[in-house]
């Protein structure tokens, strides 16, 4: 991914190289978006919004770039559609466009290499969890593609598949290294396994 002019869809959840998300678009500046996205064949970025408030908010410098992979008209109204992140990105030069919709220069993040099978072996729990994860019915559907000799594949989409709070999701994106991302994990699995 070159570094590109991009739009910016601030929200309460992150999205996680490789892993999918479903997201229901109401707003019209977003349906616009996902609209014009589609037309281009282009994806957007996903970005965290550190303040739920509707006034002023903050938004982490890191986000997801994502791809629309599936749409659908939900029973609600709303417009569905199914994004798959593609990779982590660096966004600056933020600027808000008369309809409200953000725009941003971005530019693909790509993380130090690491010693994957020393990872992985170092803490096995955490492709343990994954691939028993993966065997449930809800999940073996899905359209995911772990890479199991990949220790940023497998954090990426063990946290994608667990409970953790955005907040800690978004520790898990900005994290230096996948050695980063398997520390903050096990120590997660671990007060989640201890309570």
């Amino acid at each position: 991914m070159k570094a590109s002019s991009l739009p910016v869809f601030p929200l309460g959840i992150v999205s996680l190289p490789g892993t999918i998300q479903n997201l229901q678009i109401f707003e019209p500046r977003y349906v616009t978006m996902v609209k014009e996205c589609m037309k281009n064949n282009k994806g957007f970025v996903m970005v965290y919004q550190k303040n739920e408030s509707n006034k002023d908010f903050e938004i982490s410098k890191k986000g997801s770039y994502v791809e629309i992979i599936d749409f659908n008209s939900l029973p609600n109204g709303l417009l569905g559609i199914t994004v798959k992140c593609m990779n982590k990105v660096l966004i600056g030069n933020l600027v808000q466009l008369e309809d409200g919709l953000n725009i941003g220069e971005i530019e693909a993040v790509t993380d130090p290499e690491v010693d994957d099978q020393a990872l992985l072996a170092e803490f096995p729990e955490i492709a343990n969890i994954l691939s028993q994860i993966i065997k449930h019915p809800s999940i073996s559907e899905m359209p995911i593609n772990i890479d199991f000799n990949s220790a940023d594949s497998v954090a990426y989409h063990l946290a994608g598949l667990i409970p953790i709070p955005s907040k800690s999701k978004q520790n898990l994106l900005e994290a230096f290294d996948a050695s980063q991302r398997f520390a903050i994990l096990s120590k997660y699995i671990d007060e989640i396994s201890t309570n």
